[in-house]
């Protein structure tokens, strides 16, 4: 009996020591899994010190993959279905294309526990009216880069003609190199906010940009705070976050937004409809939103913060809070970027413009 026991007792230990073999290291990788984010954001969005601390805090590993474009998040996500990702930072259209193609969860605003400090004037756009999907993280505005030193000697009324109207331009500036935005500020500067484009408004256009050309020092989406820090021009057309960081340093560089008005654009949080994770990724949404996690992101990247619970802890910057804290009246002032003309007429009006063809 004795001998029969001992027999079963090893037979078991040597099925347990099978069992931990084969399927430990598995349980491993899923226990690992679980306590995991995959996270697909912008390159320049989040702050690798928070990122650090939000995992030795939590425990929970945040894997990280980039995109460079809200083309690029569109095209990966209507490719997967939304599979594999458990939080993305789209931008406002993005948003709205994405709702339309089903490829988000709803959102349970009782999960956010900032969500009393958001700014109201971030919240029911028309990407998403009653945030059902999206929350709002950072936003900014488009606007001038100037050199304080020059407008010092040169007043000038911050106006849409300091980039476009030739009385006016006695100076090189840089000009960003978005086709559709270029097209859309220009637009703004002669007929007001649209939402399309007929041909003889299209061709008024491109006429108006072209005949910039001859004062655009550089085409420059990411530069232009470059060319403005080492004086090669006096002005340059850029969001606010660029020259937010940028001033920090320089003291003659400084940042207006045209009296007539001027473009926001917002980045939000969404979780894409697969994800079966919304637990940790909301703690990971509240902790980037609390107020430590609001003031390095500012301090770093220079985008307006959602939250406007953390000014205490924000860079001393009067711009900055002037801006952050905008009245429901200047939001009036602010628009979304759309695409107001085909994409075929676009890039025929960039292709002149850069060609310098009337």
């Amino acid at each position: 009996m004795r001998t029969i026991f001992t027999r079963s007792a090893i037979i078991l230990l040597w099925l347990v020591l099978i069992f931990c073999v084969l399927y430990w290291p598995k349980y491993q990788v899923e226990k690992h899994e679980q306590n995991s984010l995959n996270v697909f954001v912008w390159g320049d969005i989040l702050e690798p010190t928070i990122v650090a601390d939000f995992e030795k805090e939590t425990g929970i590993k945040l894997n990280l993959s980039y995109y460079s474009s809200n083309e690029e998040l569109i095209v990966k996500l209507k490719a997967t279905k939304g599979e594999g990702y458990d939080l993305i930072i789209p931008s406002d259209y993005a948003v709205n294309i994405l709702i339309k193609e089903d490829l988000l969860k709803p959102l349970d605003r009782n999960k956010f526990t900032y969500w009393d400090t958001l700014n109201p004037n971030l919240l029911n756009q028309y990407f998403d009216p009653n945030n059902h999907y999206s929350i709002p993280f950072e936003w900014e505005l488009y606007g001038f880069g100037i050199d304080k030193d020059y407008f010092a000697e040169h007043p000038t009324k911050p106006s849409w003609g300091m980039i476009f109207n030739p009385d006016t331009v006695h100076y090189k500036l840089v000009m960003n190199n978005d086709p559709i935005e270029a097209i859309e500020f220009a637009s703004f500067y002669l007929y007001g906010p649209l939402d399309h484009l007929g041909p003889s408004q299209a061709e008024e256009i491109k006429r108006l940009l072209v005949k910039q050309r001859p004062w655009v020092a550089a085409y420059a989406n990411f530069r232009g705070d470059y060319f403005l820090a080492t004086k090669n021009v006096s002005l340059v057309v850029a969001s606010s976050s660029y020259i937010f960081r940028s001033k920090r340093q320089f003291d003659f560089m400084g940042f207006i937004v045209p009296e007539e008005g001027s473009f926001l654009t917002i980045e939000n949080f969404c979780i894409p409809k697969p994800s079966k994770k919304e637990q940790l990724t909301y703690k990971f949404i509240n902790y980037l939103c609390s107020p430590k996690s609001v003031g390095a992101h500012f301090n770093t990247f220079g985008q307006f913060p959602s939250a406007q619970h953390p000014l205490d802890i924000l860079s001393k910057d009067e711009e900055a809070t002037k801006y952050i804290f905008s009245s429901p009246e200047d939001f009036k002032n602010y628009h979304f970027i759309r695409n107001i003309l085909p994409e075929d007429e676009i890039r025929d009006i960039w292709v002149a413009v850069k060609n310098g063809d009337f």
